[in-house]
């Protein structure tokens, strides 16, 4: 690399001077440098024979450099989003079992009275609701929907109709078998299974099946 540094002219010379400095601004390191440098520095060469200057082959320092810059971590995670099938169901159902179970854990404190579910009642429900969640992504709101919109419907009629039947089927269990939690050891378990949803969003990078991809 040397070498050929050595045989530019003195604009040319500044030229690479100045793409390394903001090179090193961007947070290249040496070795990064040294490969880009070695990249560009032919072609720089290589037009110095025709009369033309690097800034004129390459752009400006600054306009050139950016394109090394590296992309900042959030925003390279919202465009890699999981569209596990398995992990958006799983996410839509953890995120209505923990609602669900906060929600009857109230109810259970301050209306004793009240009707609540059983764990295997709130399972059902939140596997279903999940189902559900993920099809209308599927069919709706993903980038094909506009081909998928009639098969769409169809689906999410019969999951509907799987989701009353079942929740209802599952609610006439006895209670030996569909137990009711303490509203306290309820709420814990809601609040527990949202932070596990959490975790796992975190270190899946789930889409969610109730936002509009961004893609």
């Amino acid at each position: 690399m040397e070498n050929l540094i050595e045989q530019l002219t003195a604009k040319n010379s500044e030229y690479v001077h100045s793409v390394t400095k903001q090179l090193m601004l961007l947070g290249k390191s040496d070795e990064e440098i040294k490969e880009i440098l070695n990249e560009i520095l032919p072609k720089i060469i290589e037009g110095q024979k025709e009369g033309i200057l690097a800034r004129k082959l390459l752009g400006a320092p600054v306009e050139f450099s950016t394109q090394y810059k590296i992309e900042d971590k959030a925003e390279h995670q919202e465009k890699e989003k999981n569209e596990s099938p398995f992990l958006m169901w799983l996410d839509s159902a953890l995120l209505f079992f923990g609602v669900i179970s906060v929600v009857m854990g109230l109810m259970g404190l301050f209306q004793p009275q009240a009707s609540v579910y059983g764990v295997l009642t709130t399972l059902a429900s939140s596997a279903l609701a999940g189902l559900v969640m993920y099809w209308m992504y599927k069919y709706f709101y993903s980038a094909q929907r506009a081909q998928k919109k009639g098969k769409g419907f169809a689906m999410l009629a019969l999951a509907m109709v799987a989701w009353a039947g079942v929740s209802v089927l599952v609610a006439l269990l006895p209670k030996s078998i569909n137990i009711v939690l303490t509203p306290y050891v309820t709420i814990v378990l809601g609040a527990a299974v949202m932070g596990i949803r959490f975790l796992i969003q975190r270190r899946f990078n789930v889409q969610s099946s109730m936002a509009r991809p961004t893609k």
